[in-house]
């Protein structure tokens, strides 16, 4: 059975093609999304965190370098307080960039940080719609949109420096 949870706090505006990852027993975190209605929307690149147990959004202003605003990307937890983000549409057929993002929460929201993950060699290149999972140690991509539907499995082993795909 469902039950509508009331919440409170800074909450995000209604959106679609956004990610919800949790992050830890009692903390998901909602990025990006396009807001407005289909056909006149905007991509946005926001970041909220939303306290499960006293279901309390809050706006996470991270420092460091952040994805662009971004739809239909992918995102999962790689460990307690910290999540990745890949991929996505910008807009008007535009896609983003191929760089794996990090976003650590392990020193509080208000000490959120973005960064890029290295990564050398070649890469799942850019695309939207795709899934990502992480089974430690690996970090896998399968499938989405790059100009047409693909059915490829890209695989990340992120015990192994340098990380490459």
């Amino acid at each position: 059975m469902f039950n509508k949870v009331e919440v409170f706090g800074e909450v995000p505006l209604a959106r679609f093609g956004h990610t919800i990852t949790q992050v830890s027993k009692s903390k998901v975190v909602l990025f990006g999304g396009a807001t407005g209605d289909t056909g006149k929307y905007i991509i946005t690149g926001d970041t909220y965190g939303l306290d499960l147990i006293g279901n309390k959004w809050s706006k996470l202003d991270g420092s460091g370098i952040a994805p662009s605003p971004r739809a239909a990307h992918g995102s999962c937890a790689v460990d307690s307080l910290q999540m990745v983000v890949y991929g996505g549409a910008t807009g008007g057929g535009g896609l983003a960039s191929d760089d794996l993002y990090l976003l650590d929460l392990r020193n509080g929201d208000a000490a959120a940080q973005w960064m890029i993950v290295p990564v050398v060699g070649k890469t799942p290149g850019r695309r939207y719609g795709h899934t990502i999972v992480f089974s430690k140690p690996y970090l896998l991509i399968f499938g989405g949109n790059t100009t047409e539907p693909v059915n490829d499995v890209w695989c990340l082993n992120v015990d192994k420096a340098p990380f490459s795909w």
